[in-house]
């Protein structure tokens, strides 16, 4: 199999993916949703809101901005997509990471490319540090900034 055929059944296994676990949790997938989020599979990297305005609109309408953060929003709070801190961006998330696993998001400062993992060592070390920082509950998500390894 190519690797661009790879790369689209790749694409169409998220997009699978993100219709199933709206149905299975009665979120709608609307159409400007799956829009969002069909570009941002397809953009296989980080993707800025006023970029997706841009790739989303055309010359007979334009896309509201508030329009795309609702739908990041909706898209982030159902687990199918991170923001991106660091880059003031969005990327797809690859699934939850198991219960006792916190989800790292390694992020090149240069490219801008991210390689998701999950770790339950992390996970462990982050809630041992809440702990004793007087801290209730932690994110399972955190992003790391650096350099990609050649």
């Amino acid at each position: 199999m190519s690797t661009k055929a790879l790369r689209k059944e790749e694409e169409e296994n998220l997009l699978r993916r993100a219709d199933d676990l709206c149905r299975q949790n009665n979120l709608r997938l609307t159409p400007i949703r799956e829009r969002v989020y069909r570009e941002l599979v397809q953009s296989g990297g980080p993707v800025g809101a006023y970029d997706l305005v841009d790739r989303l609109s055309n010359e007979k309408k334009r896309l509201a901005p508030v329009t795309i953060y609702r739908a990041l929003d909706f898209l982030r709070d159902a687990g199918l997509v991170h923001r991106l801190a660091t880059q003031n961006s969005y990327v797809i998330s690859h699934g939850q990471p198991d219960m006792n696993a916190m989800k790292i998001m390694f992020v090149d400062a240069k490219t801008g490319e991210t390689v998701e993992v999950h770790s339950t060592e992390v996970a462990e070390a982050v809630r041992k540090a809440a702990e004793q920082a007087g801290f209730k509950s932690v994110s399972p998500f955190m992003e790391v900034e650096g350099e990609i390894a050649q």
